[in-house]
């Protein structure tokens, strides 16, 4: 189930997001302001926050997003069906 959650805190995006990563049984690392999720093929999803931003980059292409809404969940979703 995704969740839209609205927050003026940026920081508490990371939680939110591991806890999803957690619920789907991904594993990742997360530091400062950053989670990386590693394949076994040696993809890497790297999720930042930066101004003020979610971005989700992948090997191939760079996402952008000001919410963790379900635009959000969704794109991380579907990159995680590949792992």
């Amino acid at each position: 189930m995704l969740l839209n959650y609205v927050m003026n805190n940026y920081s508490d995006y990371l939680s939110i997001i591991e806890n999803h990563l957690d619920s789907l049984n991904h594993e990742y690392q997360s530091h400062d302001n950053q989670i990386e999720i590693y394949s076994i093929d040696e993809d890497t999803i790297i999720i930042n926050i930066k101004n003020n931003q979610l971005i989700i980059s992948t090997n191939k292409k760079q996402y952008k997003f000001v919410d963790t809404d379900k635009s959000f969940f969704k794109k991380l979703n579907s990159l995680l069906s590949n792992f």
